[in-house]
């Protein structure tokens, strides 16, 4: 009967307490109750008609879908948004209650951004430095003779079609020369060898690929330059000069383009990221 007594006395202060912790949080901005068991906060925004704030996360790939989101949702808000640019992986991140150092936000209501690729861009990066065979080179240009210009040794341009009927119809020609030296004491004797890949039509040696290469940017050329590895089956690769530079120019247009946007509106812009 004691021990019944006790665990009576401590249900009723268990209750009497979570009451009272419970009128507490009535000065608060959410709704919320005290249970008994641990002393845990239960919210109850799930249950009202509706949230105790507003916070969620935008996801889009659109730059003028971001940066008008972005707006629209740091005019509701006491203190500017921060716009975090992650330039190198092509992404942004606009947090709209991030508040202020005196008065900190949750910052959990965001909208976020990450660069989608183009068809031709993709294409272009996965031709790059790949071993292809004279068919499938010469598919890939025709499949995007659009983007493409050909030129030729001298630099003069050539017309897709000839590039592509110039790079089907390379042959391998193979040299073999010896040498003999024959003395008293000694002698010598040397092979050499060539392979050389040779087309019966004006070989190009360079192309120029022109596309967008993320959505909401500009249009960018890409130079390349076409090599032979000559062997019983010819092997040809394309490869993108200078990509790195390409990109970091890339990555400067996504930096600057967001920048402007938010110029003079409630959005503040930093390069990199943030978290709370």
């Amino acid at each position: 009967m004691t021990q019944l007594d006790a665990s009576a006395i401590k249900e009723v202060r268990d209750l009497a307490l979570a009451e009272h912790l419970t009128h507490d949080l009535s000065e608060t901005t959410f709704s919320a109750v005290v249970l008994p068991e641990g002393y845990r906060i239960q919210r109850l925004e799930h249950l009202n008609e509706m949230r105790d704030r507003f916070r969620g996360c935008m996801n889009t790939t659109s730059i003028d879908d971001f940066v008008r989101y972005s707006i629209q949702n740091a005019m509701f808000e006491s203190n500017p948004a921060g716009c975090f640019i992650n330039a190198d992986a092509m992404e942004a991140v606009s947090i709209f209650n991030i508040g202020s150092i005196i008065e900190p936000g949750h910052a959990d209501n965001t909208a976020s951004i990450a660069l989608k690729k183009t068809a031709p861009f993709r294409a272009l990066l996965d031709i790059n430095g790949r071993k292809n065979r004279q068919k499938d080179l010469a598919e890939w240009l025709e499949d995007w003779r659009d983007y493409l210009l050909a030129f030729d040794a001298e630099g003069n341009e050539m017309i897709i079609k000839q590039a592509v009927s110039a790079i089907r119809r390379i042959s391998i020609e193979a040299m073999s020369t010896s040498d003999h030296e024959d003395q008293d004491f000694s002698a010598k004797r040397s092979v050499m060898e060539s392979v050389e890949a040779k087309s019966k039509e004006t070989m190009p040696v360079a192309f120029e690929f022109k596309c967008v290469p993320y959505e909401g940017l500009t249009d960018r050329r890409f130079s390349l330059r076409l090599s032979i590895l000559a062997s019983d089956t010819p092997q040809l690769v394309l490869r993108i000069i200078q990509l790195e530079t390409a990109e970091e120019a890339i990555a400067t247009e996504f930096r600057d383009l967001l920048i402007e946007k938010f110029t003079d509106k409630p959005v503040n812009t930093f390069i990199g990221s943030f978290k709370a």
